[in-house]
């Protein structure tokens, strides 16, 4: 899911806030994300709250095994590779939609990587 449902503006991080209105009532009112340089601002925030992550060795948990939940998690594995990392998913595998041998080979690499997974999980 891309935006915040259960926020009133459908708040999200992946999409910058840019409705003048929302910017008050939102999770980042300090920031304009209207403009190049607020939208920067929130990506290094980000950013720095993960790298703090990383420095205290955490546990982050991605709930989802499809191609942004499998994307995302070996990108927090390449640039923090600290944190300890977990991804689950209701499906049998990861990245549902694919072939098995691709499920196989980007599990294969995740578990390389040191990436817990687990499927069937509902």
């Amino acid at each position: 899911c891309n935006f915040g449902v259960f926020h009133k503006w459908g708040e999200s991080l992946w999409f910058p806030t840019i409705h003048e209105a929302a910017r008050p009532e939102g999770s980042w009112p300090h920031l304009d994300e209207r403009f190049l340089e607020g939208r920067r601002r929130h990506i290094l925030e980000e950013y720095s709250a993960i790298q703090q992550l990383n420095e205290k060795s955490a546990q982050i948990l991605v709930v989802g095994a499809g191609f942004i939940g499998v994307e995302w998690i070996t990108e927090l594995q390449h640039f923090f590779p600290k944190l300890k990392l977990t991804i689950i998913d209701a499906l049998p595998q990861c990245l549902g939609p694919l072939p098995a041998k691709a499920a196989a080979y980007c599990s294969r690499y995740m578990q390389k990587k040191g990436i817990k997974e687990f499927y069937n999980m509902k």
